[in-house]
């Protein structure tokens, strides 16, 4: 980080399910994933934004895909029709990323690779917060937008 608060940025891709493609699609699209004050941003900028925070979150808490559970391993290896989509994350982060796949006892599926097997679990686990917090609010209204 520099004087000013900017962090430099590297971009990377990722191996997502179409399906999360669309929900972060549409997470931008209704404003679930919020704009930073002051203006708008492209969509891909805005999704980067979100999985840096992912990212940020999971390195906080230390999690590694060495953590997940057996089936949820083989069923991300059993994955196909994998769309790619290129985000932005932080030097530092890419630098944790590329360590914590090196260190891996996870081998992906051909033309997989380990950090998007991460970013895909972390995807997941933030559809399924984001379904049960819609389901526990009866009031909500998804036709606000």
């Amino acid at each position: 980080m520099d004087l000013f608060g900017n962090v430099k940025l590297v971009e990377i891709s990722l191996l997502i399910t179409p399906e999360q493609k669309a929900w972060l699609e549409m997470m931008v699209r209704k404003g679930k994933i919020a704009v930073p004050p002051g203006g708008t941003l492209p969509e891909g900028s805005v999704i980067s934004i979100f999985l840096r925070t992912m990212l940020w979150n999971s390195e906080e808490q230390r999690q590694t895909i060495d953590r997940a559970p057996k089936d949820v391993i083989e069923q991300l290896r059993g994955q196909t029709g994998l769309v790619s989509i290129a985000a932005q994350v932080s030097e530092d982060q890419k630098a944790w990323l590329d360590h914590m796949a090196a260190n891996s006892h996870v081998s992906p599926a051909s033309g997989d690779s380990v950090i998007s097997m991460f970013g895909r679990i972390l995807l997941q686990d933030a559809m399924d917060q984001q379904k049960a917090l819609e389901s526990a609010d009866p009031w909500a209204d998804d036709d606000e937008m």
